[in-house]
């Protein structure tokens, strides 16, 4: 009920599994439409999309049909929201988005041919991990998370020297290294999706 009631700035409501979070959610959302805010001015954001066709379903049952709320993930609403509001060359022309699956294979290509290359100061205490998968899924973790944190591979690299990390430098370098293919290929990866959402949805004639 505190969390229905709730109307203004952000709240964090932390719960275990079966605690009743998405019923909450879609409490919350009934109370504001309700109380007659619109439906195209409620956002509700979810992970995968199997919970946001459940949540969806819950709300539109709630409500007893008519206009619903959008409900999506991260991932579709940042999607949806770079082809709205693109430009004409930039509708015809936006980059395809790789699968999950297809991130990790392209990170093990990548990593060797960033080692056969030799662009990429790798420390030595890794060269043994290079050709491993390990390392692989590691340095996807560590990239997804540096751009969340808003960061490119030139910013980890910098942050690297910075803070005596070489680790952090190679990961840097990599991370340059895969954004000029990813850019020479046009794809882009979930990580690349979220922070070009959010600089798009930062401009004064989007943020609306």
């Amino acid at each position: 009920r505190a969390v229905v009631a709730h109307e203004h700035g952000p709240l964090l409501v932390l719960a275990g599994p079966g605690t009743g979070k998405t019923t909450t959610i879609v409490e919350a959302v009934v109370a504001r439409l309700a109380a007659g805010t619109a439906p195209d001015a409620v956002l509700a954001l979810t992970f995968g999309r199997k919970a946001a066709g459940e949540l969806r379903d819950r709300v539109v049952a709630r409500l007893g049909g008519g206009l619903a709320p959008v409900v999506a993930t991260f991932h579709s609403f940042a999607y949806a929201l770079l082809r709205q509001t693109a430009d004409a060359q930039e509708y015809l022309t936006v980059p395809r988005l790789m699968s999950g699956a297809e991130e990790d294979v392209r990170i093990r290509d990548l990593l060797r041919g960033a080692v056969q290359d030799g662009v990429v100061d790798w420390p030595d205490e890794l060269a043994g991990a290079l050709p491993t998968l390990g390392l692989a899924a590691e340095m996807r973790t560590v990239l997804a998370r540096a751009r969340t944190l808003g960061l490119d591979g030139a910013d980890l690299e910098e942050v690297g020297l910075r803070s005596g990390r070489p680790m952090w430098v190679a990961a840097g370098q990599f991370g340059r290294h895969e954004e000029d293919v990813l850019a020479l290929e046009d794809v882009m990866d979930y990580g690349e999706l979220l922070v070009q959402a959010v600089g798009r949805a930062r401009l004064p004639h989007v943020r609306a």
